[in-house]
């Protein structure tokens, strides 16, 4: 009986979608996650460092006006 199913094709397309659906897809969203995050702190530390450096300081004579 399971030789007649396995030859009759139906568990070709059922394991490609449950690999697709159950491994492959949470796998690339995560990873996607994951690169955002990384993204975000990079950015995060690259204002902080400049921060300082945009408009006047508070020594600046310029500021007193």
């Amino acid at each position: 009986m399971l030789s007649v199913i396995a030859a009759n094709g139906i568990w070709s397309p059922t394991v490609g979608l449950v690999f697709t659906w159950v491994i492959l897809l949470p796998a690339v969203v995560t990873g996607l996650i994951v690169v955002a995050m990384v993204s975000a702190r990079g950015e995060k530390q690259a204002d902080e460092e400049l921060r300082g450096r945009w408009g006047r300081k508070h020594n600046d004579p310029r500021s007193e006006a």
